[in-house]
């Protein structure tokens, strides 16, 4: 029998075919079905069916025989044999996927041959039966596929944190060295008090001056500017790089600037506060896909409700007469004897 549903996925068509193709990851959102191996194109397996109480299991192996990135189809061809009976079940499902922008409808074409017990309930039956259990498919797909954009959103936003909390750390580091006093450099006494005198009692007052502004400065020639130079590049700073805020306007006298800028004139500056950063939060735990147990089967009784009622209730019924016919003859057999 030809059977065609259809579901839609909320991602892109690639993530979905992606997705469609990674069997380990499907397969438990398939109910009553479990995976055994997956050996390139070579996958086997197992799915339970219940009708009330009746079990049956059904062993085989499936395989791809199409698979077309660029047209979005893709043919899996699967058969199998009831473990505990002689019913056999094969397959063709072809699935085509159509784009949606950030959706993506999945086609399913199905041509389906089954013996043994499930094939008395008939096209109808089992058209509804396919039907439920693509839904249930669908809504299990479509969970695993909302927690893995779930998961990337959460891994993107803690990346992004723990990328705002490195540059306020570099930023707090580069705060703190330009905040130490002038001493720290250790440069020699003459340029040293020259620089004092100017008003320059920080290292970032002193890297914020360029060398035609150090040259200016009486006693501080081009063997001092070349020294200052070094000391600053051990430190990672270049003469005339600095934030203005550490020297206010570089074209001013320092004694000004540093007024303006709202800095002491001691030899040790507060050292600059830090931004804070929020801790990066976790990212929630993943969800696990949906996973079937060796006791879970898929009841076509549950699934397919009242039309597969529809079909037990005559048989039901016509055994339930003979039953009664065979109770009335061994009746009157037994009133006879007597």
């Amino acid at each position: 029998m030809d059977l065609e549903h259809s579901f839609t996925v909320p991602v892109p068509r690639d993530r979905a075919w992606e997705v469609l193709l990674d069997v380990e990851r499907v397969a438990p959102c398939m109910p009553g079905a479990t995976l055994d191996s997956v050996d390139g194109n070579a996958i086997t397996g197992k799915i339970k069916v219940k009708v009330g109480p009746i079990a049956m299991t059904y062993a085989g192996t499936a395989r791809f025989t199409e698979r077309d990135a660029e047209a979005g189809v893709v043919t899996l061809e699967a058969s199998g044999k009831e473990t505990r009976g002689a019913g056999t079940a094969s397959a063709s499902v072809r699935s085509v996927l159509e784009d949606r922008g950030s959706q993506t409808h999945v086609t399913v074409y199905t041509t389906l041959n089954v013996t043994g017990k499930p094939a008395q309930f008939g096209r109808g039956v089992m058209a509804e039966v396919g039907g439920r259990l693509i839904g249930i498919f669908a809504a299990n797909l479509a969970e695993m596929l909302t927690a893995d954009q779930a998961d990337s959103a959460a891994e993107a936003d803690a990346a992004g944190q723990a990328d705002a909390a490195a540059e306020a750390d570099a930023a707090a580091e580069a705060a703190d060295e330009l905040a130490l006093p002038l001493e720290e450099l250790r440069l020699p006494l003459r340029s040293y008090n020259s620089l004092r005198r100017e008003g320059v009692h920080t290292v970032g007052e002193l890297a914020a001056r360029t060398p035609q502004q150090l040259l200016a400065i009486e006693n501080i020639g081009p063997a001092s500017v070349e020294e200052i130079r070094l000391r600053l590049a051990e430190r990672g700073l270049v003469l005339g790089e600095a934030p203005a805020s550490a020297n206010g306007s570089s074209g001013a006298p320092s004694s000004v600037s540093t007024a303006a800028a709202g800095t002491p004139s001691s030899s040790t500056a507060p050292p600059a506060s830090a931004p804070s950063a929020a801790p990066p939060r976790p990212a929630p735990p993943r969800p696990a896909p949906p996973r079937q147990s060796d006791d879970d089967a898929i009841n076509l009784i549950s699934v397919a409700g009242m039309p597969l009622l529809k079909r037990a209730v005559p048989a039901l019924a016509g055994l339930i007469a003979v039953v009664l016919v065979v109770l009335r003859i061994r009746h009157r057999r037994r009133h006879r004897h007597s």
